[in-house]
């Protein structure tokens, strides 16, 4: 597989339309987006960006390409938030939940949450 690249602010919203869906052609996915909607044109080839990035694969169904996702999202998460960490927090996960923590009211909920899930990390 390619080396993964980080999405754009054009290429994500259409790969969460395509992430959800799994199976879309352009008028699809020109369909979920919101207004104002790009071309079609401009859509089509952003999803061929993302072909040729590995995000995407492709079938044809009669006239239309069909595309579905190569990367799964949470492979595509997982990856960014390592980037983001490795990057921005010299490779430190303290330093990064600390601001994300930090910098996020978090509700009893979420701290409970949170508290559960390092202990049960910590079983494994």
């Amino acid at each position: 597989m390619m080396k993964m690249k980080a999405l754009t602010d054009k290429e994500q919203p259409i790969m969460n339309i395509i992430w959800e869906k799994r199976h879309c052609s352009v008028d699809d996915v020109l369909l979920e987006l919101p207004e104002p909607k790009p071309a079609y044109t401009t859509v089509q080839t952003f999803m061929r960006i993302l072909e040729q990035k590995g995000f995407l694969g492709h079938r044809q169904v009669g006239k239309k390409h069909v595309f579905y996702p190569l990367i799964e999202k949470g492979e595509y998460t997982r990856w960014t938030l390592k980037n983001l960490k490795d990057s921005l927090f010299d490779g430190s996960a303290k330093s990064l939940l600390n601001t994300f923590i930090s910098d996020n009211n978090l509700s009893d909920d979420d701290v409970r949450e949170l508290i559960q899930m390092l202990q049960e990390l910590d079983s494994d």
